[in-house]
């Protein structure tokens, strides 16, 4: 059987043989929600947490009671039990189902549940000490990126143009100038010594690894603000901004090295970030009954 397995409405069965109807709300409108769990040596990493915002999502979107005939709990370690994957992400997505093509709701919906596991590799100690890139981009997506909704075409453009760039990875900024988040990414500053990032409202993805970077900021002590700040104050070598990284469930926390034209910190990671990365790094693998992994702080001292 392939590695890559699919739960679909009940079913495991392998990812080729998995078929949605053509009028499936998901395929047509865009009527349906998603979440990506990492996998690290077969375990996954902070589901629980994936799947309290999966049911946020879906109530958001007045889909509710939809996964009571799918454990989800129980789904999620079992396709990654069949798969026998160690290093790998899990897709979650859920629709409103199959229906004649009409923007109203059908009574009752028949939502379409599905699951997937695929292989993936996580960056590694050299590619986290070597950084990445950000592109700034005008913000143009709709007012409730709080659902973390199929509809992705802004991010789609957004990453393009952020690739076409020469960049990494890009970054969602408002007409006025505040920085909001990354294409797939939460984004932090250090600011005179204080860790910034954009409170949680309808802007931003409250995004997990957001959530256990500010945790894990908290237990050594570390101020953080949740409290916007603007392209300028992170890009102007006199704006008070030592250190800029992202945080997303497919790459952890990278520290940025530069935003458009802008170096940051000289190009290299920053103390704080590096510090934040052993202990989320030390806490993952203790999740996934791992060895620890190298201290980053160590390879940046030496």
């Amino acid at each position: 059987m392939s590695d890559e397995i699919l739960y679909l409405n009940g079913q495991f069965m392998p990812l080729s043989e998995g078929r949605v109807n053509v009028e499936d709300r998901g395929f047509q409108l865009g009527d349906g929600i998603y979440e990506v769990v990492k996998v690290l040596n077969g375990h996954p990493m902070w589901l629980e947490d994936h799947l309290t915002r999966l049911r946020a999502s879906l109530k958001a979107i007045r889909l509710v009671d939809t996964l009571a005939a799918h454990p989800l709990e129980e789904v999620v370690p079992e396709l990654i039990r069949q798969s026998g994957l160690g290093n790998a992400t899990v897709y979650i997505q859920v629709t409103r189902g199959y229906a004649p093509r009409e923007f109203i709701f059908p009574h009752p919906p028949e939502p379409t549940i599905l699951a997937y596991v695929r292989a993936k590799e996580f960056p590694t100690a050299d590619e986290i000490m070597r950084g990445t890139t950000l592109h700034p981009v005008r913000d143009q997506r709709w007012a409730h990126c709080d659902i973390k909704s199929t509809n992705l075409l802004a991010a789609v453009l957004a990453k393009e143009e952020a690739f076409e760039a020469g960049a990494d990875e890009a970054l969602f900024v408002s007409q006025r100038g505040v920085v909001r988040e990354g294409g797939s990414s939460n984004v932090f500053a250090v600011v005179e010594g204080v860790i910034r990032t954009h409170p949680l409202s309808n802007r931003i993805l409250g995004g997990i690894t957001r959530k256990h970077a500010i945790a894990a900021a908290h237990r050594i002590g570390l101020s953080v603000e949740e409290r916007a700040f603007t392209l300028p104050e992170i890009t102007d070598p006199e704006g008070g901004c030592s250190e800029v990284f992202t945080a997303s469930t497919a790459k952890d926390l990278l520290p940025v090295r530069q935003i458009g034209e802008a170096v940051i910190h000289g190009g290299r990671p920053g103390d704080i970030t590096l510090e934040l990365l052993d202990i989320m790094r030390a806490e993952q693998a203790f999740m996934a009954e791992m060895e620890l992994p190298i201290e980053l702080s160590s390879l940046s001292r030496g």
